[in-house]
């Protein structure tokens, strides 16, 4: 039975890895030809208003779901009422939801900085009414180590939204406001799909007559605070985007840097390649914790030590990748290398906010939640006060700079408040000092490689595209020989990576695993 849960957890995490993935991709690929037919005061429009969908986003993928699942998990006599109680007050929260955006969006478009900005604000409450409902509908899934419907949902809701936004961008390319108050609505026609298709399968039963009557008052509380610390955790970037949005504009403008909206537009470019990069850590975290919750505390230490070396490895990889080559990324993926310096930054925080949000979720499992809304709101007023004093001086570097202290912060503050076994994790066997020598070897050998291109050939959109792909399997190689010699994974972790089995049989020798 053990070995069959074990093995429910693995393919459960990978369906939802593949799934959280495919929709990174899309929701990264959608925003290349955006930027491409709007260009960048068009992305600054879209994107200014994006924070908002992200916020809610970040409830119906992983805050809520996680949240759910570990109610119904926890008392089987209950569940059923449970079961009904949620939906009930998912249906009210997205009905608030919606309104309060109604009422609140000229406000906040003036917040912002542009009062044109409201019309997109009001598209989005469609997506806020239906949002927490299919949130509900995934965690109860989630519960019963079902994947499938969230995967399927998810990545269905990301196609329809996708065509919607990119229609919108084809017929609309100069009138930007109008397209993106479009692109926008487009987000509650692929909540309604996710929706259909959730409500779709089959779901798990419950008792008939539960024994024992829920307590409503501890259910309600326990929904405010661990479901919004987990969707609060779950949207770390997306937080630190809606701070920029609500100061970078205006601090610009204000402070007399040319063209304002191309800038944070060109800014924004950052957000897509970062959101990539942390899609690990949040599946690797909606799979888990049903499973943990189930657990003796005791039992728990080997799936979360794998989980915290494999989501680190992989986050920092990609991190250091993406920084290091940035120039060629930016010119391939938005026409040209503006600000590559500041995205290159930016995308370094997502290795601090990947640890950050996988420590939370197995602090959230072993009901730690309360004491780390005080980490989180002290890291919020950091970004912001950062974003006040640097913005006017360096610009958009400023806010990359802001952000990349502020997921340090988080990351420090969450690893001293952890227990004693979660903080040995990250040290024991010399994990973290392998992790940053291999990662320092791999930021050398890419910038010797880039300094080497720029020597024979200028850098253009088709260079950059062989120079990425080439590039990326040499660094993708180094990293997994590095890795493997300096034992920084075990064997059970190897397994987790993706196609970790087939690179051990590669290079054989088990004598190099610790």
């Amino acid at each position: 039975m053990k070995n069959n849960n074990a093995q429910v957890l693995i393919k459960g995490t990978w369906i939802l890895s593949v799934s959280s993935l495919i929709t990174k991709i899309l929701s990264a690929f959608y925003r290349v030809p955006l930027q491409n037919l709007v260009g960048d005061r068009g992305f600054y429009v879209y994107q200014q208003v994006y924070p908002l969908y992200g916020l809610c986003t970040a409830v119906a993928l992983t805050g809520i779901p996680m949240f759910v699942s570990q109610v119904l998990a926890e008392s089987s006599e209950q569940s059923s009422n449970n079961r009904r109680y949620l939906l009930i007050g998912a249906i009210i929260l997205g009905i608030l939801g919606a309104v309060v955006l109604k009422i609140l969006a000229f406000p906040l478009a003036s917040w912002m900085g542009d009062s044109r900005l409201a019309p997109l604000i009001k598209a989005l409450s469609w997506f806020y009414l239906l949002a927490p409902l299919e949130a509900v509908y995934r965690g109860i899934y989630q519960a019963d180590l079902q994947m499938l419907p969230t995967a399927l949902s998810q990545v269905s809701e990301q196609i329809v939204r996708v065509i919607i936004i990119i229609a919108a961008a084809v017929a609309l390319p100069t009138e930007y406001y109008q397209m993106s108050t479009w692109a926008h609505a487009g987000a509650g026609v692929g909540a309604l799909t996710a929706l259909i298709i959730l409500v779709s399968f089959k779901l798990p039963q419950t008792n008939a007559a539960p024994t024992v009557k829920p307590n409503l008052i501890n259910l309600g509380k326990r929904f405010i605070t661990e479901g919004l610390m987990f969707s609060l955790f779950g949207s770390l970037l997306v937080l630190f985007q809606t701070i920029d949005s609500f100061t970078m504009y205006k601090l610009l403008s204000s402070n007399n840097w040319t063209n304002p909206q191309v800038l944070k537009g060109i800014y924004d470019r950052g957000q897509p390649l970062a959101q990539l990069g942390v899609v690990v850590a949040i599946s690797f975290a909606t799979a888990i914790l049903p499973q943990l919750s189930r657990r003796p505390v005791a039992k728990q230490q080997t799936i979360i030590s794998s989980t915290i070396h494999v989501t680190l490895t992989l986050a920092a990889s990609s991190a250091v990748g993406m920084a290091v080559l940035m120039p060629q990324i930016n010119t391939l993926l938005f026409q040209n290398s503006r600000q590559s310096l500041t995205l290159a930054i930016y995308v370094l925080s997502v290795v601090f906010v990947a640890y950050a949000m996988v420590l939370n979720t197995i602090m959230q499992a072993q009901h730690y939640h309360q004491q780390n809304f005080r980490e989180l709101f002290l890291v919020l007023v950091l970004k912001w006060a950062a974003n006040l004093w640097l913005i006017p001086h360096l610009g958009p570097l400023g806010a990359s700079i802001a952000t990349l202290l502020a997921s340090f912060l988080l990351a420090v503050l969450l690893y001293y408040k952890a227990s004693r076994n979660l903080q040995k994790i990250l040290i024991q066997k010399g994990f973290l000092k392998k992790l940053v020598l291999i990662m320092l070897f791999l930021a050398g050998f890419v910038a010797v490689l880039s300094m080497f291109w720029r020597l024979i050939e200028p850098l253009t959109r088709l260079t950059a595209l062989w120079e990425v792909s080439l590039t990326i399997v040499l660094a993708v190689l180094i990293v997994v020989i590095l890795s493997y010699h300096w034992q920084l994974l075990t064997l059970d972790e190897w397994d987790l990576v993706p196609g970790g089995s087939w690179i051990l049989k590669m290079l054989g020798g088990k004598h190099a695993l610790r």
